[in-house]
């Protein structure tokens, strides 16, 4: 195992303690930093972010748990409004990783 990947699984394992709703927008800011983080953000790009998210964390949980998680992740993310017009998806992880901390 490379360090890369050793310290990718360290992060991974250190966020199942975090709850399931700050776990999914965190996985919703990595897709959007590694798929087109330069790039304006677009509603495609944040659907197939938290489709991700819905893949990677939300999966392995009952209905109820991953529509309570889904509804708590959403109200923590900013107002589209406040958001400068032309925000990149780099820019708007950074807003999700900062809502995703204010769940713990």
């Amino acid at each position: 195992m490379t360090a890369q990947q050793q310290a990718e699984e360290g992060l991974r394992r250190a966020r199942t303690d975090l709850p399931v709703a700050a776990q999914v927008l965190h996985v919703v800011a990595d897709t959007l930093s590694t798929l087109a983080p330069g790039q304006p953000l677009t509603e495609d790009t944040l659907r197939l972010a938290f489709a991700q998210a819905g893949y990677l964390v939300l999966a392995q949980y009952p209905r109820a748990v991953q529509d309570a998680a889904l509804d708590r992740a959403l109200a923590v993310l900013p107002n589209s409004d406040d958001l400068a017009p032309g925000i990149t998806a780099g820019e708007y992880a950074l807003h999700v990783r900062r809502a995703a901390g204010s769940l713990t």
